[in-house]
């Protein structure tokens, strides 16, 4: 039986999570959370996930560079921002200044910072888990950034993860369980029915949009307590941190389960019974996911590098390559019950 075959048949209402997780603690007998108790909570291994299961291309198909535009070489392409794009656009540069003989960097350090140095000027393209009307950090976003023009790339499925350690005693989590975890009311894990051993939240800064898709989609809106909250905001460092931390949970875009790098380390769990698979987000179960925006502060001019590179990321055969082995899907092959999940901002 598949991930997704079991997901279906323990709950029978999919896409809505409030309920699924009600049925799911009903189900599998969750001990009382945020109490004491040691009991075993059969939930906690009831779903059951790998990196096997959220990989998405074995192909190894690499896409050509592109033909050369004339006046692009030598050009300078900067970019900034999601830790979570920022692999994708790596690879991708490498084909394009390749084929354009331009030097392209993209930076990682946080969807906020994409936003703002896009606004203004500091770099040609701003990488973003989010609509910029739903930047977290920045008062009346919609009118800061409203000169923005958003050009959808990818879908960046993401996934809860924990530390070697508790792998194979904590496989799966309810929406509950993780409200608690993240706003301090669980500390140890025997509080939920799991070992006894202190729990350690490593959370992201206040401008990963990564955590910004995580508090509206799993913790529907509760606001986190501290936690051990890194200062540099990379994806990586949340990987890295959980390779050294015992009793560890943390998110992380699947590509970073992907990665040879941390995939010995870090260890994906299911929420509320559903993995971060292709198939889950497109039924409706799966919902920590988010599109992957790049940002130009209005059209760039048809002839530039930055949007001859964006031109460039959208071309099938980047699409059907890199994007995949990278983690990511296409945003052309969403659902219309995962586009249900995610609607875009009216403002």
């Amino acid at each position: 039986m598949t991930l997704n075959q079991f997901g279906r048949k323990l709950f029978t209402v999919a896409g809505v999570v409030g309920v699924a997780a009600m049925m799911f603690v009903a189900a599998c007998g969750t001990s009382s959370t945020g109490s004491n108790s040691s009991s075993v909570n059969t939930s906690l291994t009831a779903c059951h996930v790998t990196a096997a299961d959220l990989t998405l291309s074995t192909s190894s198909t690499t896409p050509a560079a592109p033909t050369a535009v004339t006046g692009l070489s030598g050009q300078q392409l900067t970019i900034d921002g999601s830790s979570a794009l920022q692999p994708f656009f790596v690879a991708a540069a490498k084909y394009f200044d390749q084929g354009q003989g331009t030097h392209t960097t993209a930076v990682a350090n946080g969807s906020g910072n994409g936003l703002k140095d896009v606004e203004s000027g500091a770099v040609q393209i701003g990488m973003s888990d989010f609509f910029y009307q739903q930047d977290p950090a920045v008062p009346n976003p919609s009118t800061v950034f409203a000169d923005l023009v958003d050009h959808q790339v990818a879908v960046v499925p993401f996934s809860l993860v924990v530390s070697k350690d508790i792998s194979s005693q904590i496989e799966n989590l309810t929406t509950q369980e993780i409200v608690d975890i993240y706003t301090g009311k669980v500390t140890n894990w025997s509080q939920i029915g799991g070992p006894n051993e202190l729990v350690t939240v490593i959370n992201r800064p206040l401008v990963s949009g990564t955590r910004a898709t995580f508090r509206k989609y799993v913790l529907n809106g509760a606001t986190e307590s501290a936690g051990t909250t890194l200062t540099q905001d990379t994806t990586g460092a949340v990987a890295a941190a959980l390779s050294t931390t015992n009793g560890a949970i943390g998110y992380v875009a699947n590509g970073f389960v992907l990665n040879p790098q941390y995939s010995s380390s870090i260890f994906p769990i299911c929420i509320n019974g559903f993995g971060a698979t292709s198939q889950n987000i497109n039924s409706g179960s799966y919902l920590y996911w988010s599109f992957e925006h790049a940002y130009t502060k209005g059209t760039p001019a048809a002839n530039s590098a930055a949007q001859q590179f964006l031109n460039y990321v959208v071309t099938a055969p980047v699409q059907n390559s890199l994007l995949p082995q990278l983690g990511y899907l296409q945003v052309s092959n969403l659902t219309q019950a995962a586009l249900a999940t995610h609607p875009a901002p009216t403002n």
